[in-house]
């Protein structure tokens, strides 16, 4: 038996044709009879493709610093005899697990789950190194939204991490941070959240 599924909805060959396209008019997940609604675009993320008639295929991506969860691709698929639908849910664009060595001139650092809500005792670390020694390294907060006086941030200066004479904030609340610039071509964050309720995370991006 093949499984159909349209942008959360997921549709098995039956004999009451009636009852099926009248689920897919209420959730518009079909528009007429070769054409697919737009699945949209990602948060975070890019699509590769704008033809949606039937028999068409579609490309997700997601900007440097997130992970693509589900399908890298749909197609526009027939459904029912006067109805098509697309053949997997648009995918989301989340940040990685926590934690890492990153290198280079610039990229993007984000909580867990990011742009969704971080997981309970969390404790991630990321060492950020310049691949030019000569250089320092400025972090720029895009978001932030952690639960204040429970989950936070330490932002800190050079590569040994948990070092309180290099700490230069400990963050926490919903008050984006200023401007963060190292003396050295290292730096390193450490994410620490308790065992209740989370909030949406951080983003920061640094070069």
């Amino acid at each position: 038996m093949t499984e159909l599924k349209s942008r959360g909805v997921k549709m098995m060959p039956s004999k009451d044709n009636h009852h099926k396209i009248s689920v897919l008019s209420q959730m518009g997940v079909a528009q007429g009879h070769n054409m697919c609604p737009d699945p949209g675009i990602p948060d975070r993320g890019r699509r590769k493709g704008s033809d949606f008639r039937r028999g068409a295929t579609v490309h997700f991506s997601c900007d440097e610093g997130y992970e693509l969860q589900g399908s890298k691709s749909i197609s526009c698929l027939r459904v029912t005899d006067s109805y098509v639908g697309w053949s997997d849910d648009r995918p989301i664009c989340r940040a990685p697990m926590c934690g890492g060595q990153l290198r280079g001139p610039n990229g993007i650092v984000a909580s867990p789950n990011y742009p969704v809500q971080y997981d309970n005792n969390a404790n991630c670390t990321w060492v950020i190194t310049a691949t030019d020694t000569t250089k320092v390294i400025k972090l720029t907060f895009e978001d932030f939204d952690l639960e204040r006086g429970y989950d936070t941030l330490t932002v800190g200066d050079g590569a040994v991490v948990g070092d309180q004479k290099a700490v230069f904030h400990v963050l926490s609340g919903t008050t984006t941070p200023d401007l963060v610039v190292s003396t050295s071509h290292q730096m390193w964050l450490n994410f620490k959240t308790d065992d209740t309720s989370g909030s949406l995370g951080f983003k920061v991006s640094y070069e």
